[in-house]
């Protein structure tokens, strides 16, 4: 029977493939932008930066400490790469969501790749692509015997048979960036065969509770334990914490929960904290469910709450892998 080899969950923020100096211009959007959700609430820019004015958040923004955050954040990339070099897979299945890049006027609850090829490439809004399109293998057969294991556990997923145009970058056949993230920076496009996993965190009204994502997680894991092969998975969560609005406090929860596998302390937390960018969270339950099941603990590789206003607003980056 198949094995979880190694599970990983990281950030796939576009902060992450910038140079620090260009943090601050990200700003500038959320500056206009009039619905940042914190603390529950949906605030306005000007809102937001006279409640934490107290907390001196500018003293993150100099350029010496943006350059200390993102050496930090890429040092946890190069270890997550590290961890999954080390556990040379020989298939993965990568958790993450779509940001209305493929999925246009429709958005399933739950998702799954199940052709045989993924493309990847040139453009793309974050630097976390090849120089030229690259196409990957699918793992059709996994994707179809998760398909059938999650449906006879309550489960109905919508199958994607090739990669979908991505609006983002001028319709062109790209894998969301949630995916070209784990591809080029932690595979560094040389991916096995892979199984992509459509989680609707972001968008009202049919986002997965977190209850759902823990029911989902332990489908999941029966589904991979089931596989009759003797691959080596790795089970990628491409997500993140607190984000648009940088919330360390939270972050700490969220992590501590994390680290215990302490799925009812996740399910206490309010579910209109899982809303924007922090909805990601959800995508790392199934994750911290299967590797829990195993008994394997996490070793958080590093948490860099990365900052670019002085609301704020910016993204919390939590790195951790999981191995038995």
């Amino acid at each position: 029977m198949a094995r979880i080899a190694l599970a990983i969950a990281a950030p796939h923020s576009g902060m992450l493939g910038k140079p620090p100096e260009t943090w601050l211009e990200d700003g500038l959007r959320d500056r206009r932008n009039p619905a940042l959700w914190f603390r529950n609430e949906v605030w306005t820019y000007e809102r937001l930066e006279a409640a934490r004015r107290a907390e001196g958040l500018e003293r993150f923004l100099t350029i010496e400490e943006r350059r200390a955050r993102h050496a930090a954040c890429r040092r946890a990339i190069e270890r997550l790469r590290e961890a999954y070099a080390e556990a040379q897979p020989d298939v993965a299945i990568i958790l993450g969501k779509d940001q209305r890049e493929i999925f246009v006027g429709a958005m399933p609850a739950f998702a799954i790749h199940v052709g045989a090829t993924i493309e990847n490439g040139p453009p793309q809004r974050t630097n976390f692509a090849p120089d030229a399109p690259v196409t990957y293998p699918g793992a059709p057969d996994l994707a179809a015997h998760i398909v059938g294991s999650l449906q006879r556990d309550g489960f109905d997923l919508t199958c994607i048979d090739k990669t979908l145009p991505n609006a983002w970058l001028a319709n062109t056949a790209i894998v969301p960036h949630a995916y070209g993230f784990i591809y080029h920076e932690i595979m560094m496009d040389r991916a096995p065969p892979s199984v992509p996993i459509y989680l609707n965190t972001f968008y009202p009204p049919n986002q997965p509770s977190i209850g759902r994502c823990v029911a989902f997680g332990k489908a999941l894991a029966r589904a991979i334990s089931a596989w009759d092969s003797p691959a080596k998975v790795a089970l990628i969560a491409s997500g993140g914490v607190s984000h648009f609005v940088c919330d360390e406090p939270l972050d700490r929860t969220f992590l501590d929960a994390f680290a215990r596998a302490d799925l009812d302390a996740l399910q206490r937390v309010d579910e209109r904290t899982y809303q924007s960018g922090t909805s990601e969270v959800k995508l790392f339950v199934p994750i911290i469910v299967a590797m829990a099941e195993l008994g394997c603990p996490m070793t958080l590789v590093d948490y860099v709450p990365c900052y670019r206003t002085e609301a704020g607003t910016g993204e919390g980056m939590a790195f951790m892998y999981w191995k038995p």
